[in-house]
């Protein structure tokens, strides 16, 4: 893996053992858990977390359709229809290794390659990188704020 692509690797991977340490203990009700105002569940940002850091490099960097191997995209699926925690993580854990082959088979000067985005515009592929991991830090964070905010005791909710 070039300078880099080690770089993003480190970056995502810095978070993750926290974020999993937040995730690992709730149970499915706390995973789909609505905080107020509207704010997004663990269960919602685990699984956008995974698409983001998939589709976006699937799509911007090598061409390829969005994937959404749990059925759907977590934009159109409603909280009954959310996968388990374990689907979940199985599917994070799976995009996380894909990302570090991508990422080994990435050569330095192809983060300078230009691409297309409909949100940003024309953009680097350090650029995309960096908004994954930017995204990686930013759902984390979310996951631990919204950990802190669940009742303990969800029969009294």
């Amino acid at each position: 893996m070039g300078p880099q692509a080690r770089l993003v690797w480190e970056r995502l991977e810095c978070r993750t053992p926290i974020m999993l340490r937040i995730v690992e203990p709730l149970t499915e009700a706390q995973m789909r858990w609505l905080p107020p105002n509207n704010s997004n569940s663990i269960a919602w940002l685990v699984w956008h977390l995974a698409e983001v850091e998939n589709n976006w490099v699937r799509d911007k960097l090598h061409g390829l359709p969005k994937r959404y191997p749990l059925g759907a995209s977590v934009r159109a699926t409603s909280i009954e229809q959310y996968p388990s925690k374990a689907e979940l993580l199985a599917y994070f854990h799976e995009v996380r290794g894909l990302t570090e082959q991508r990422l080994e088979q990435t050569a330095e000067e192809e983060f300078n390659r230009v691409v297309q985005d409909e949100y940003f515009g024309v953009i680097t592929v350090r650029q995309v990188w960096s908004g994954v991991v930017t995204s990686c830090a930013w759902h984390s964070g979310q996951i631990a704020l919204t950990n802190r905010l669940i009742p303990r005791d969800l029969s009294r909710v």
